[in-house]
């Protein structure tokens, strides 16, 4: 039988860094399919791949494949809540870093939404090493990417000079992945699926399909589920793995799922059918609520804020009591308060105990 884990690769890295042109060497697959984005060459939302690698055991298990789904997520500062939504339930990171940019503010921006995400494995790709001059040129650019994920969740990953116009270094990379994700386990099942929904259309002949990271636990055909947080039931007809119809799907694969008894949910309404910020759920799943007890963290790295004048030099500044906030978890963003039992504030560097109190 063949022993294969799931895992979820996202992109991150500044617009125009080769993210999407890098995904597409590695897998033959173009990411960008929306028209928009062929016509202005920017990824705008989403996209997905997905690319095989060996496995030689270790704390993944025995030898075998990992099947790594990767998500492309925009660059541009417009896009970034699209971006969080792809980075909602990854194992790793590829971030990319271009030889003619090298750091900027979307980097920095992207590796700071990475840590808040708990991301803490990955590898850096330094992406058009083909207009460096020399390995000197190459050495220098690895050693400033370096320095600046000092400190970083990310302070200690493999970075690999790559080109997709010679083909450069992408052999090393695949080779790389390859090592961190034939380290990683594989992902648990608690018997409590979930399915945060990333992506809905609808299929002549099929219905409503839904696609999405599946977490925690198992999805089948004929399975009873229901959609959070409306607590709309259905059933599933059909289940997808990376183009490929099975009987089971298991945690950490990408998943399209086939609910014709669901509708696709059309703006401005948002408790009627299902869509993106959704979460499909197993049949006992706990309801939704609105106030949620957290332990807050704040990262000490300068912000990368987009228009001050010496870009990733503003300290940030402190969350305070009563402060809106916008909530990201998984693919959904809603607006919240947060609160702090002495009504005092949070300082970069810090953690403490809040109250998340959500709009909806």
């Amino acid at each position: 039988m063949l022993n294969i884990n799931n895992y979820i690769l996202a992109t991150a890295g500044h617009v125009d860094h080769g993210k999407s042109a890098l995904v597409l060497a590695l897998t033959g697959v173009d990411p960008d399919r929306l028209p928009e984005e062929k016509a202005r060459s920017i990824t705008i939302d989403l996209g997905f791949a997905h690319l095989d690698l060996p496995r030689e055991g270790g704390a993944g298990g025995e030898a075998g494949w990992s099947r790594v789904g990767i998500v492309d997520v925009p660059g541009h500062e417009d896009f970034i809540r699209n971006a969080i939504a792809g980075w909602g339930a990854v194992d790793a990171a590829l971030l990319a870093v271009a030889a003619d940019d090298l750091w900027m503010p979307q980097t920095e921006e992207h590796l700071q939404i990475l840590t808040y995400a708990g991301v803490t494995h990955g590898v850096v790709a330094l992406t058009k090493a083909d207009m460096l001059k020399g390995d000197d040129e190459v050495t220098g650019a690895i050693a400033e990417i370096r320095r600046r994920l000092a400190g970083s969740a990310l302070d200690e990953a493999p970075i690999v000079a790559t080109s997709v116009v010679t083909g450069a270094g992408l052999p090393d990379l695949r080779a790389a992945l390859a090592e961190m994700f034939g380290a990683l386990a594989r992902r648990s099942d608690y018997g409590k699926p979930r399915l945060p929904v990333d992506r809905v259309f609808s299929l002549n002949g099929v219905g409503t399909v839904v696609t999405g990271t599946l977490q925690g636990g198992r999805l089948m055909p004929g399975q009873i589920i229901q959609v959070q947080p409306h607590s709309a039931k259905g059933r599933v007809r059909t289940v997808q793995c990376y183009g490929q119809a099975t009987d089971v799907a298991h945690p950490g694969a990408r998943v399209a799922l086939g609910l014709p008894e669901l509708e696709v949910r059309r703006p401005p309404a948002r408790k009627s059918g299902i869509g993106r910020q959704d979460v499909v759920c197993g049949q006992t799943a706990a309801a939704a609520t609105t106030t949620i007890n957290v332990l807050l963290a704040r990262v000490d790295r300068p912000m990368a804020f987009r228009n001050a004048p010496e870009q990733g030099s503003t300290v940030a500044m402190p969350l305070k009591h009563g402060m809106r906030v916008t909530v990201h978890h998984a693919t959904a963003a809603v607006g919240a308060r947060v609160y702090f039992a002495d009504q005092g504030v949070l300082l970069a560097g810090r953690n403490r105990v809040a109250q998340l109190r959500c709009e909806r």
